[in-house]
C-alpha cells in the first residue's frame, strides 16, 4: 500500500494532571436510535450526550482550569474530544478527564492516525482495556478508530484488526464505540491521494465488520478543506454523504469528528480559520440522524489558552449549529 505523510502532525501533550481515586467503568447499553436520537439503558456512569453534538478536541491536558472556565462560558454545553497521547498510560489523564467532565461531555480518542504505525494491534487492545477501567466513568463515548481509512495509517487489515478489537472490548464494557473515517471523497482523486486511498464508503463495506456497523453508536468523518483542493461541501453534499454512510451504519448517529487547520491558527491564518469554522459548524443537512459535532482539532490552542484567536469565533460557531440542528 502506498504510504503518505501524515496531513497534521501528531499532537504533543504537555505538562501533567494529578490523580484522583480509581473511576467505576461505566454501564451504558445504546438500545436503538429511534427518530434521530439516541435512546440508551439508564447509565450507570458516563452517558452520550444529547445530539447535536458541539465539539472541540483539546490535545493538551495542562492548564485544565482555564479550559474548563473557557468550556463553562460556551453558550452550549461542549462535548470535548480528548486525544490521549500514545506513549501515555490511562492514569495521566484520569484527573483531566474528571475535571472535564464537570462541565462538558467527553470523548476520548484513544488512537489518533497519526500515532497508529506506533503500537501493535495486541498493545492496542491493552491499552483500550486499561483505558476503560481507568477512565470509564468520564468518557461518554470512545473513540475507537481515527481517520482509519487515511494511506498514512498502516495496513489496512491491521487498522481492522485494531477497530474491531477495540469495539469487543467497548462494547463489552456496556459503553458507547465511535468510529471517525477520513473524509476525502469531496474533491477528485480523492482530495489528490489516489484511488489507493479508500473512500470512507468503501473502506466501510471492505474492512468494518458488519457485527460493528451495525454496532457503532457514532460515525464521523474527518475533513480538511484546506487538506482537499479547498473545498467546502455544501449541506446537500455532505447529505448525500451521510444518507449512504447511513445505509452501512443503520444504528448510528452521523456528523464530522473533526475539522480545522492542519497548524494552529495565526493572524495570518486567521481569515481562513474562521471560512472552516463557519463552514463547518453552520452545515444543515436535514437528517434526523445527523448530530454535528466537528470538534475543531486545534481548540486548546485556538480558543482557551495562548493569544485565543478563535475564542469568539468559536462561540460564534456553537449559535450557528444551534440555529441550524438544535
Amino acid at each position: 500500500m502506498t504510504m503518505a505523510v501524515r496531513r497534521r502532525p501528531a499532537p504533543t501533550v504537555v505538562g501533567s494532571v494529578g490523580t484522583t481515586c480509581p473511576l467505576v467503568v461505566s454501564v451504558l447499553v445504546v438500545s436503538a436510535v429511534v427518530a434521530g436520537l439516541l435512546v440508551a439503558a439508564p447509565p450507570v456512569g458516563a452517558a452520550p450526550p444529547a445530539p447535536p453534538l458541539y465539539g472541540v478536541t483539546i490535545d493538551h491536558v495542562s492548564h485544565l482550569a482555564a479550559v474548563v472556565s473557557a468550556e463553562r462560558a460556551l453558550p452550549e454545553r461542549p462535548t470535548t474530544r480528548v486525544y490521549f497521547d500514545v506513549s501515555e498510560p490511562a492514569t495521566y489523564y484520569r484527573s483531566a478527564v474528571a475535571q472535564l467532565h464537570s462541565v462538558s461531555g467527553v470523548m476520548g480518542e484513544l488512537l489518533d492516525s497519526g500515532d497508529a504505525d506506533k503500537i501493535t494491534p495486541d498493545a492496542y487492545e491493552a491499552r483500550v482495556q486499561s483505558y476503560l477501567a481507568a477512565l470509564g466513568s468520564s468518557v461518554d463515548i470512545w473513540e475507537i478508530g481515527n481517520e482509519v481509512n487515511g494511506n498514512w495509517t498502516g495496513p489496512y487489515p491491521t487498522g481492522a484488526t485494531d477497530i474491531e478489537d477495540a469495539y469487543g472490548a467497548v462494547a463489552a464494557a456496556g459503553s458507547v464505540s465511535a468510529l471517525t473515517l477520513f473524509a476525502n471523497e469531496y474533491a477528485p482523486d480523492n482530495c489528490g491521494d489516489g484511488k489507493a486511498e479508500l473512500t470512507p464508503v468503501q473502506y466501510s463495506e471492505q474492512y468494518v465488520p458488519a457485527t460493528v456497523r451495525d454496532g457503532l453508536a457514532y460515525v464521523f468523518e474527518s475533513y480538511y478543506p484546506t487538506e482537499c483542493d479547498n473545498a467546502y461541501p455544501t449541506s446537500a453534499q455532505v447529505a448525500t454523504e451521510m444518507v449512504q454512510l447511513h445505509a452501512l451504519y443503520p444504528n448510528a448517529l452521523l456528523g464530522f469528528g473533526e475539522v480545522g487547520l492542519p497548524r494552529p491558527t495565526t493572524k495570518r491564518t486567521l481569515a481562513t480559520a474562521q471560512k472552516v469554522l463557519s463552514w463547518a459548524y453552520g452545515l444543515q443537512p436535514d437528517l434526523p440522524y445527523y448530530v454535528g459535532g466537528y470538534f475543531w482539532w486545534y481548540s486548546y490552542q485556538d480558543a482557551f489558552s495562548g493569544r485565543k484567536l478563535l475564542a469568539s469565533p468559536l462561540t460564534d460557531a456553537f449559535r450557528a449549529e444551534a440555529a441550524a440542528l438544535g
